[in-house]
């Protein structure tokens, strides 16, 4: 006997639940499965077994996007994708690709992201005043007044919303916390229609577990879930995989074909200069800063071929480490910059990812400077 689906969530709220820079692939369009990128987005810390059998398959699989199906989990309430894929076997065209489901329906959407302050999470939440006017109702001062909010499971909570030297919600609040194991730095999102009804979605900072004791269990059974993938993409089989948008972006592990095969034309090699763009989200309605790192290759992983690789640069960025910015990087997530003006008998090319230059030049894959074989990451 299958198990209940989880319940569905609107595409236009799970998007908003999701983040801005959360791309989940239109059906029928092409992409890439990479099985060592799932396994780190599902894994936090795989068994070198798993990692072995994995390096016995490809290690990208070109496929087409068969379904998609937007949810919430029903236990972390943090929404997932689950997707449908269809590895590519032989070079019939692949069928016209469905717009996306966050087309305009007519309903208008206004949001605000809040992050949780410690005091958020112990005694009432304090809401922005951008938050109160864009999301809430006009108080007068020390007003008070009952709302309701809906979660992404559709159920309705009662709270007391009040105005005084600052907006608050108090009744119900705490209850909301503990049964969501809410903590600090994790986010909510407040969503309202244009009908006015508010609902709440939720962003973890770090992976939810129900119990410590099970993480081993659940690290096992995520492992298998991602073994058995990667065998069926091997066998060029149909298969399914569930993506958590709120885990590391450095983990996309399902790739638009067109972005990697624009990165795959460069002929990567150590001594080339690229820089990495970052972006962050300030917990006021999204506003971004973005920042750059920049480096050096220093090796270029199982290059040989025109085959995408996961994490295959391995990068020395500039200055001191930074812990949290890996040292090997997937092609299409970094820019090439500084690239010498070609001479005039050269060809050029018209390439949007190489930058800082007014003609830059494509550089052939057989130019290729270092490979090797690529590690474990």
């Amino acid at each position: 006997m299958s198990l209940p689906l989880p319940p569905r969530v609107d595409p236009k709220i799970w998007q908003i639940c999701a983040g801005p820079d959360v791309k989940i692939p239109k059906i029928h369009s092409k992409v890439y499965y990479f099985p060592r990128g799932h396994l780190e987005h599902a894994c936090s810390s795989p068994t070198a077994a798993t990692r072995t059998i994995l390096d016995r398959y490809r290690s990208s699989i070109p496929c087409i996007v068969s379904s998609v199906d937007l949810f919430v989990d029903p236990h972390t309430d943090e929404v997932f994708a689950k997707l449908l894929l269809t590895p590519v076997t032989d070079q019939e065209p692949p069928p016209p690709v469905v717009p996306g489901q966050e087309d305009d329906d007519g309903d208008n959407l206004v949001s605000y992201v809040k992050t949780l302050t410690q005091s958020d999470c112990t005694r009432v939440l304090c809401v922005p005043i951008e938050c109160s006017n864009l999301i809430f109702p006009k108080l007068d001062l020390d007003k008070s007044q009952s709302i309701t909010v809906t979660d992404l499971k559709n159920q309705e909570r009662g709270y007391t919303y009040t105005y005084s030297n600052s907006s608050r919600l108090h009744t119900g609040w705490l209850n909301f916390v503990r049964e969501k194991k809410l903590v600090a730095n994790d986010s909510v999102v407040f969503i309202k229609n244009s009908a006015g009804k508010i609902s709440v979605g939720i962003r973890r900072k770090t992976k939810f577990t129900t119990d410590e004791a099970d993480e081993g269990s659940e690290n096992l059974t995520d492992e298998i879930k991602v073994l058995d993938a990667a065998e069926l993409a091997e066998k060029n089989t149909a298969f399914d995989v569930v993506y958590y948008p709120t885990a590391s972006g450095w983990r996309d592990f399902v790739v638009d074909a067109k972005t990697v095969d624009d990165a795959m034309k460069i002929g990567w090699k150590s001594g080339m200069r690229v820089k990495l763009p970052l972006k962050k989200y300030e917990s006021s309605n999204s506003k971004m800063t973005i920042s750059q790192l920049k480096g050096t290759i220093s090796f270029v992983y199982n290059h040989s071929s025109n085959v995408p690789n996961w994490r295959m640069l391995e990068v020395n960025w500039d200055g001191l480490d930074i812990p949290q910015n890996p040292n090997l990087v997937n092609p299409w997530q970094v820019e090439v910059y500084n690239i010498p003006a070609p001479s005039t008998s050269s060809s050029t090319v018209n390439n949007p990812r190489l930058a800082e230059s007014s003609s830059p030049q494509q550089i052939p894959h057989s130019m290729a400077g270092s490979s090797g074989t690529l590690p474990d990451t």
